[in-house]
């Protein structure tokens, strides 16, 4: 870039010496304001490319730095970020990646980003219309007037004209009722296993368990299979004696 500005400079030749004025007809008045002019502008051109390449690598520092803090996991930088890519600040004009930094940003708490995502899917911007989701980004917002009162209020106005345009329920427009739990009630653990399967008691016996040991096993976890006459057999001859073959008829579970 810098040498095609440079080529289209004006240029001046060297003025000769050692020539006459008169004898030549050349007015060297003039060729000197004409190389003065030339070489004015030159220096302009060299001046505005060194500006605009300066500028270019300013925005592009900053953008990186913007980048590397939204990485990290910064909500406002985040917002900022996709702001940028939305309206083309320092890179590539690319909406897909400004609403996916935006929700990014909305999903970490950040108010104005939840404000703008409310909106877009209000207005159905860049993505589906939808007022329900609208208003649930709104309510996270209007909650949040300790932290950011201008947000917040912003929010709970969007909330009463969709209340009164009828484009959500009064329910939705709640931003003071508590939000649903999302999160799943763990289960409460548990240290008892499973019972026994044939195979199970069929490998302890084969493997040095005696039938008083087995026994006592299943009497504690049971067992997952009904005894017939050739499971019956086929423990006898592993080794189980009657005392663990009655516990296995009692403990089925």
């Amino acid at each position: 870039m810098k040498r095609m500005l440079m080529q289209n400079l004006p240029h001046v030749k060297s003025l000769p010496t050692g020539l006459p004025n008169a004898e030549n007809g050349i007015d060297t008045r003039q060729v000197r304001t004409s190389l003065k002019m030339g070489l004015r502008l030159k220096f302009v051109m060299t001046s505005l490319l060194a500006l605009a390449t300066g500028s270019v690598f300013a925005q592009t520092t900053e953008f990186d730095a913007l980048r590397r803090k939204a990485e990290a996991g910064d909500s406002k930088s985040q917002f900022d970020l996709a702001e940028a890519y939305s309206e083309g600040k320092g890179v590539a004009k690319d909406s897909a990646k400004g609403m996916d930094w935006l929700k990014k940003s909305a999903v970490q708490g950040y108010a104005g980003a939840q404000v703008v995502l409310g909106y877009m899917h209000q207005k159905g911007i860049n993505t589906e219309k939808d007022p329900s989701e609208a208003a649930k980004w709104y309510r996270k917002a209007a909650k949040q007037s300790d932290k950011d009162i201008k947000h917040a209020q912003t929010a709970q106005t969007h909330l009463s004209e969709m209340l009164s345009e009828g484009s959500i329920s009064a329910k939705e427009a709640d931003w003071h009722a508590s939000e649903p739990s999302t999160v799943i009630a763990k289960q409460p653990k548990t240290n008892k296993l499973p019972p026994f399967s044939f195979s199970e008691v069929e490998t302890g016996l084969t493997g040095g368990i005696t039938s008083k040991r087995m026994a006592t096993l299943v009497n504690t976890y049971g067992v997952d299979f009904s005894l017939s006459a050739s499971t019956r057999k086929r423990l006898t001859d592993k080794g189980a004696d009657d005392s663990l073959l009655a516990t296995i008829s009692s403990s089925k579970r």
